[in-house]
């Protein structure tokens, strides 16, 4: 392996791939990356064996003056490329040593053998379509936040992504909360499909592409961007069901229902939930609900008490209802909607959470369910 390749192309590459690479593993091999090349193409491949990440660029037979691969330790060659301010640098393979020459140093790498790293993944290739990159993250970050970080439930650890009559959803939930993007779009698939899928393969998603083609079977999914002059692709693992039937869980009942300016409120909750028990990660509010007045408020004997009244509009019955102050501050920040307004079935059942504006292709909503309160 011999070639010249500018600096910073090189640290990007490699930034692209080391997001899955582990700071320690049992298995050390896969704390390095594998580098390589042809007469035009030079890549950098990772995996953790539940992700496989693959970046290529083209550089041309005048820049790349010996095939090869070497296997080296990949958080420490990115730390090294961010320090070298040279722009252009020779990278070349000398028995067991990977060398990065500027015209001011040479700085060496021990290489693993190449037979020792995992092989490639190949993308799946049952299905695939094509899909607009940026609603994608933006899909993900609307419902990605609800997943739970408990491993005793696996599945509520991903991202519940369904195909089904030309729909595409997306849902998340750890139990106490749950979030669903529903999209009408044709993606070409005719059957109905259920993906569960780890939050860190939407964290490789690139943000600044338009399109991005997936691929899927029963077991793993991949992502795949063609860009100019560049490939970049990763496989994920997904995560085992089944899901929960999480349609069984959303309340119909809308005769009890609060409208409210969502920045307002944001505020006064956070006013208030700052006397909540310092000990208590929960944060504990209470939301009095009557018609002709709404107020929000919690105690504790260590912090004291904080009361608020708040503006918007209630319709329905009066009552109480406890809630964890923490998960609904994260739900309204992720609304974009000037106001929005949550349905009540009863102080024990589940809050509905529904943005006033959204897209006439679209449906988004939340649940958060109440916290048990004895006056």
């Amino acid at each position: 392996m011999r070639l010249k390749i500018a600096t910073e192309i090189f640290k990007k590459l490699l930034e692209k791939v080391i997001k899955i690479v582990p700071s320690r593993s049992a298995f050390p091999i896969l704390q390095n990356v594998y580098l390589s090349c042809d007469n035009e193409n030079f890549s950098i491949y990772a995996t953790d064996l539940d992700f496989w990440c693959y970046v290529e660029k083209r550089l041309g037979k005048d820049v790349i003056k010996e095939k090869g691969e070497a296997v080296v330790f990949g958080r420490k060659l990115l730390e090294s490329l961010r320090e070298i301010s040279e722009p252009l640098l020779e990278l070349f393979l000398e028995e067991n040593t990977l060398s990065l020459k500027t015209s001011k140093g040479k700085y060496q790498f021990l290489t693993a053998p190449p037979e020792d790293f995992p092989k490639r993944e190949d993308l799946p290739q049952e299905n695939s379509f094509t899909f607009d990159n940026r609603l994608l993250i933006e899909m993900f970050e609307k419902t990605g936040f609800c997943v739970s970080k408990e491993t005793s439930r696996p599945a509520l650890t991903g991202v519940l992504l369904e195909i089904r009559d030309q729909e595409l959803r997306f849902v998340g939930t750890d139990g106490y909360r749950l979030s669903l993007y529903k999209k009408k779009i044709d993606t070409g698939i005719t059957k109905n499909i259920s993906l569960i899928i780890p939050p860190t393969a939407f964290e490789l998603l690139l943000e600044d592409v338009k399109e991005v083609k997936i691929y899927f079977d029963e077991s793993r999914i991949g992502f795949e961007y063609d860009l100019e002059g560049e490939k970049y692709l990763f496989i994920s693992r997904l995560i085992e069901g089944p899901y929960p039937d999480y349609e069984k869980a959303i309340p119909t009942a809308e005769e009890n229902y609060y409208t409210f300016e969502v920045d307002e409120f944001l505020k006064s909750l956070k006013r208030v939930s700052i006397f909540a028990r310092a000990e208590d990660r929960t944060r504990m509010v209470i939301l009095d609900l009557k018609e002709d007045r709404i107020k929000l408020f919690t105690e504790s004997v260590d912090v004291g008490r904080g009361e608020e009244e708040v503006t918007g509009r209630y319709v329905g019955e009066g009552m109480e209802v406890a809630f964890n102050a923490l998960y609904l501050q994260e739900i309204l920040s992720h609304i974009e909607s000037d106001k929005t307004t949550i349905y009540f079935s009863s102080p024990t059942s589940a809050m509905k959470i529904i943005p006033e504006k959204i897209k006439e292709d679209e449906e988004i909503l939340y649940l958060l369910m109440p916290m048990h309160y004895e006056k």
